[in-house]
């Protein structure tokens, strides 16, 4: 928890519970259940720190035509990326089957499900 408030104190943003329970690797119900006074604990310590203020938003110089236009490129290169990585898990698959099927003949491994096929 020390730690936790000390990176955000440093990096000048609000120490949260959540950052806590990623850092430990306890579940949220579990940490609320079972350890309700170090919550209180840390909820002090975070009201001693000083609050960080935010940074006004930027305002968006563009258009909203050109916003849109901005989304539909973003969405258009996603979309070719999503389409390269399922062609090379598509790749991936068929190289495996092969090897699997190399290795099985290799071992002298017999696949039952094909013998049924050729029985019935």
């Amino acid at each position: 928890m020390h730690i936790i408030l000390r990176e955000a104190a440093d990096a000048g943003r609000h120490a949260t519970i959540t950052a806590v329970e990623r850092r430990l690797g306890v579940a949220h119900p579990t940490f609320y259940r079972n350890f309700p006074h170090m919550i209180a604990w840390f909820k002090q310590q975070q009201a001693a720190c000083p609050r960080y203020a935010e940074e006004p938003a930027v305002p968006n110089s563009k258009s909203p035509t050109d916003q849109i236009a901005d989304l539909r490129r973003e969405n258009r290169n996603l979309r070719a990326t999503v389409k390269v990585y399922a062609e090379a898990l598509r790749q991936l698959t068929v190289d495996y089957a092969e090897l699997e099927s190399r290795f099985e003949h290799g071992m002298g491994v017999v696949n039952l499900a094909s013998r049924r096929r050729e029985h019935d």
